[in-house]
């Protein structure tokens, strides 16, 4: 029940609750466990009709991916697709400092270090870690606890990083943890937060921040269960229309300033 009202919240909550599509997928995740004759697999392929392309795809076979995969393994809840987005976009990123905001267990921390091993860049990872979960919540938060999200340790992460020279692990609620850090120039941040507030007051400290060639990517974008996320860009938007925001598949989005180009 506890999982249904939470479904609920969401749907209510959202500017999309009535258009078919958002219907029809959340409708799927509230009434899968009641039809159990209908398998998670099945429905899951109904929805990818046709399916996603996979065999030809270059980065599957690259083998420095795949050995980031291997290394992140238990370590993150990002699916291929997300972090093959991950690994392509912080690539391509310019000249400056990387940065990730919610960095949970440190799998997708990891996996950026290893995209860019090459570059010496520095990299620097924020999450209060088990010593809170969410800081502030919203009205559109409503999928969430305050303390989801602590199964992981600050310790644990610092070890699964130790193998990179460039990167540093720092405990504590973004933005008010990087206070002292004084971060210039920031090529490239993974801003993975779930809730609306930590979103915008994430961005907020980023816009201005970003290297000339600098991206965001945020993750839980256009998610049934992040509709915070959503607001909190479309306000960050208004506030700053020198960005562009392109939706990524699945649950992804990037955003670019338009001095990009």
């Amino acid at each position: 029940m506890k999982a249904i009202r939470k479904h609920f919240a969401n749907w209510k909550a959202s500017p999309r609750k009535w258009e078919p599509s958002y219907l029809w997928a959340g409708l799927l995740v509230v009434l899968q466990p009641t039809f159990s004759r209908v398998p998670r697999v099945k429905i899951r392929h109904d929805l990818m009709t046709p399916p996603i392309e996979a065999e030809y795809v270059k980065i599957l076979l690259d083998p420095e991916f795949k050995s980031s995969l291997a290394a992140i393994k238990g370590h993150t809840c990002l699916d291929f697709a997300r972090l093959a987005n991950l690994w392509n976009l912080a690539r391509l990123a310019g000249p400056g400092v990387f940065v990730e905001v919610g960095s949970f267990q440190g799998g997708t921390a990891l996996h950026i270090c290893n995209a860019i091993a090459h570059r010496a860049a520095p990299f620097y990872c924020f999450d209060p870690f088990e010593k809170g979960g969410f800081e502030k919540m919203h009205d559109e938060d409503k999928a969430f606890e305050p303390n989801d999200f602590m199964h992981t340790n600050f310790e644990s992460v610092v070890e699964l990083l130790s193998s990179q020279p460039n990167a540093k692990v720092v405990q504590g609620f973004f933005p008010a943890a990087a206070e002292n850090l004084h971060l210039e120039e920031i090529a490239f941040c993974h801003l993975d937060v779930d809730i609306y507030e930590a979103t915008r007051e994430s961005l907020e400290y980023l816009a201005p921040r970003l290297a000339p060639r600098g991206l965001i990517v945020l993750d839980d974008f256009d998610h049934l269960s992040t509709p915070g996320v959503n607001r909190a860009v479309a306000d960050f938007l208004v506030a700053h229309p020198t960005f562009v925001l392109i939706p990524m598949f699945p649950v992804q989005a990037v955003l670019v300033p338009k001095s990009f180009w």
